[in-house]
Protein backbone atom coordinates (compact mmCIF):
# COMPACT_ATOMS: atom_id res chain seq x y z
CA UNK A 1 0.00 0.00 0.00
CA UNK A 2 1.53 3.55 -1.14
CA UNK A 3 1.68 6.83 1.04
CA UNK A 4 -1.56 7.98 -1.28
CA UNK A 5 -3.43 4.61 -0.75
CA UNK A 6 -3.38 4.92 2.91
CA UNK A 7 -4.28 8.72 2.88
CA UNK A 8 -7.50 6.68 0.59
CA UNK A 9 -8.22 4.37 3.43
CA UNK A 10 -8.43 6.92 5.79
CA UNK A 11 -10.38 9.04 4.42
CA UNK A 12 -13.22 5.93 4.13
CA UNK A 13 -16.50 7.03 3.09
CA UNK A 14 -16.17 10.75 3.27
CA UNK A 15 -15.85 12.91 0.69
CA UNK A 16 -12.38 14.49 -0.61
CA UNK A 17 -13.88 17.86 0.31
CA UNK A 18 -15.12 16.87 3.86
CA UNK A 19 -11.62 14.88 4.48
CA UNK A 20 -9.97 18.21 3.62
CA UNK A 21 -12.57 20.32 5.96
CA UNK A 22 -10.91 17.46 8.68
CA UNK A 23 -7.51 17.68 8.11
CA UNK A 24 -6.86 21.10 6.97
CA UNK A 25 -5.51 20.28 3.32
CA UNK A 26 -6.39 21.46 0.52
CA UNK A 27 -9.13 18.89 -1.10
CA UNK A 28 -6.85 19.43 -4.91
CA UNK A 29 -3.87 18.37 -2.97
CA UNK A 30 -5.55 15.32 -0.84
CA UNK A 31 -6.56 14.39 -4.14
CA UNK A 32 -3.22 14.35 -5.81
CA UNK A 33 -1.82 12.68 -2.86
CA UNK A 34 -4.42 9.92 -3.08
CA UNK A 35 -3.18 9.31 -6.64
CA UNK A 36 0.38 9.26 -6.10
CA UNK A 37 0.99 12.82 -8.11
CA UNK A 38 2.56 14.36 -5.10
CA UNK A 39 4.07 12.87 -1.80
CA UNK A 40 3.21 14.87 1.57
CA UNK A 41 5.46 16.78 2.98
CA UNK A 42 5.99 16.85 6.66
CA UNK A 43 3.65 20.02 7.60
CA UNK A 44 0.80 17.46 5.84
CA UNK A 45 1.96 14.66 7.58
CA UNK A 46 1.89 16.31 11.03
CA UNK A 47 -1.52 17.62 10.19
CA UNK A 48 -2.93 14.27 8.95
CA UNK A 49 -1.52 12.46 11.79
CA UNK A 50 -2.40 15.18 14.68
CA UNK A 51 -5.93 15.63 13.09
CA UNK A 52 -6.89 11.90 12.90
CA UNK A 53 -4.55 10.45 15.62
CA UNK A 54 -2.65 8.16 13.30
CA UNK A 55 1.06 6.91 13.57
CA UNK A 56 3.69 8.20 11.58
CA UNK A 57 4.98 4.99 11.09
CA UNK A 58 1.82 3.51 9.63
CA UNK A 59 1.42 6.68 7.47
CA UNK A 60 4.90 6.78 5.81
CA UNK A 61 5.54 3.11 5.47
CA UNK A 62 2.89 1.05 6.26
CA UNK A 63 4.54 -0.43 9.85
CA UNK A 64 3.13 -1.17 12.46
CA UNK A 65 -0.44 -0.20 13.41
CA UNK A 66 -2.42 2.51 11.98
CA UNK A 67 -3.99 4.57 15.15
CA UNK A 68 -1.46 5.65 18.20
CA UNK A 69 -2.22 2.79 20.76
CA UNK A 70 -3.70 0.32 18.92
CA UNK A 71 -1.84 -3.14 18.54
CA UNK A 72 0.08 -4.55 15.60
CA UNK A 73 -3.12 -7.07 14.63
CA UNK A 74 -5.94 -4.69 14.29
CA UNK A 75 -3.88 -2.59 11.93
CA UNK A 76 -4.36 -2.80 8.28
CA UNK A 77 -1.46 -4.90 6.85
CA UNK A 78 0.48 -3.06 4.03
CA UNK A 79 2.54 -4.79 1.38
CA UNK A 80 6.49 -5.73 2.02
CA UNK A 81 8.74 -2.87 1.23
CA UNK A 82 10.50 -3.90 -2.49
CA UNK A 83 13.86 -3.01 -1.79
CA UNK A 84 15.44 -3.09 1.60
CA UNK A 85 16.37 0.39 3.43
CA UNK A 86 19.93 1.12 3.47
CA UNK A 87 21.70 0.96 6.82
CA UNK A 88 21.90 3.91 8.71
CA UNK A 89 22.76 4.85 12.41
CA UNK A 90 19.31 5.31 13.40
CA UNK A 91 16.07 4.03 11.54
CA UNK A 92 14.38 6.48 9.58
CA UNK A 93 10.58 6.21 10.73
CA UNK A 94 11.89 6.59 14.44
CA UNK A 95 13.56 10.00 12.87
CA UNK A 96 10.20 10.52 10.94
CA UNK A 97 7.99 9.81 13.91
CA UNK A 98 10.06 12.01 16.52
CA UNK A 99 9.96 14.69 14.25
CA UNK A 100 6.16 14.32 13.68
CA UNK A 101 5.69 14.35 17.52
CA UNK A 102 8.39 17.67 18.18
CA UNK A 103 6.27 19.42 15.27
CA UNK A 104 3.02 18.26 17.04
CA UNK A 105 4.32 20.12 20.15
CA UNK A 106 3.34 23.26 21.25
CA UNK A 107 6.80 24.15 22.81
CA UNK A 108 9.89 25.59 21.88
CA UNK A 109 11.92 22.76 20.77
CA UNK A 110 9.36 22.63 17.68
CA UNK A 111 10.75 26.53 16.93
CA UNK A 112 13.79 25.08 17.87
CA UNK A 113 13.73 21.67 15.17
CA UNK A 114 12.05 23.87 12.69
CA UNK A 115 15.38 26.15 12.53
CA UNK A 116 17.37 23.42 12.43
CA UNK A 117 15.68 21.50 9.59
CA UNK A 118 15.86 24.74 7.58
CA UNK A 119 19.72 25.35 8.41
CA UNK A 120 20.31 21.95 7.66
CA UNK A 121 18.23 22.22 4.06
CA UNK A 122 20.32 25.46 3.45
CA UNK A 123 23.51 23.70 4.31
CA UNK A 124 22.80 20.39 1.52
CA UNK A 125 21.75 22.72 -0.88
CA UNK A 126 25.38 24.95 -0.65
CA UNK A 127 26.75 21.39 -0.24
CA UNK A 128 25.23 20.93 -3.90
CA UNK A 129 26.01 24.40 -5.02
CA UNK A 130 29.46 24.17 -3.91
CA UNK A 131 30.24 20.73 -6.00
CA UNK A 132 28.55 22.89 -8.85
CA UNK A 133 30.99 25.51 -8.30
CA UNK A 134 34.54 23.30 -7.93
CA UNK A 135 32.81 21.70 -11.19
CA UNK A 136 33.03 24.67 -12.99
CA UNK A 137 35.94 26.39 -11.69
CA UNK A 138 38.16 23.49 -12.92
CA UNK A 139 36.35 23.70 -16.09
CA UNK A 140 37.66 27.02 -16.06
CA UNK A 141 41.35 26.61 -14.95
CA UNK A 142 41.36 24.38 -17.53
CA UNK A 143 40.59 26.49 -20.04
CA UNK A 144 42.83 29.47 -18.77
CA UNK A 145 45.62 26.71 -18.78
CA UNK A 146 45.03 25.67 -22.51
CA UNK A 147 44.63 30.00 -23.36
CA UNK A 148 48.15 29.95 -22.03
CA UNK A 149 49.71 27.12 -24.07
CA UNK A 150 47.59 29.30 -27.01
CA UNK A 151 49.61 32.31 -26.20
CA UNK A 152 52.64 30.77 -26.11
CA UNK A 153 52.62 29.33 -29.34
CA UNK A 154 51.15 32.39 -31.14
CA UNK A 155 54.22 34.26 -29.63
CA UNK A 156 56.26 31.53 -30.74
CA UNK A 157 54.78 32.11 -34.05
CA UNK A 158 54.94 35.93 -34.19
CA UNK A 159 58.85 35.16 -33.55
CA UNK A 160 59.29 32.62 -36.07
CA UNK A 161 57.19 34.78 -38.44
CA UNK A 162 59.68 38.03 -37.72
CA UNK A 163 62.56 36.20 -38.41
CA UNK A 164 61.03 35.11 -41.94
CA UNK A 165 60.30 38.29 -43.00
CA UNK A 166 63.94 39.46 -41.74
CA UNK A 167 65.23 36.12 -44.36
CA UNK A 168 62.57 37.68 -47.12
CA UNK A 169 64.14 40.89 -46.78
CA UNK A 170 67.51 39.92 -47.14
CA UNK A 171 66.88 37.83 -49.76
CA UNK A 172 65.18 40.51 -51.47
CA UNK A 173 67.60 42.70 -51.51
CA UNK A 174 70.17 40.29 -52.54
CA UNK A 175 68.03 39.22 -55.65
CA UNK A 176 68.44 43.33 -56.12
CA UNK A 177 72.03 43.29 -55.86
CA UNK A 178 72.09 40.74 -57.89
CA UNK A 179 69.39 42.11 -61.08
CA UNK A 180 71.92 45.75 -60.68
CA UNK A 181 75.17 43.94 -61.26
CA UNK A 182 73.79 42.24 -64.17
CA UNK A 183 71.73 45.38 -65.71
Amino acid sequence: MTIGERIRHLRGEKTQADFAGLTKIPKNTLGRYERGEIVPGGEAIALLCKSLEIDPNWLLFGDGPMRRGESAAEAPQAAPAPTPQPEEDFKMSDMITKTVEVLESDTIYRTALASNINAFHQAVRSERLLAQLVERVAALEAREERWAQIEARMTELEKENAELRRRLERQDENTAKAVGADG
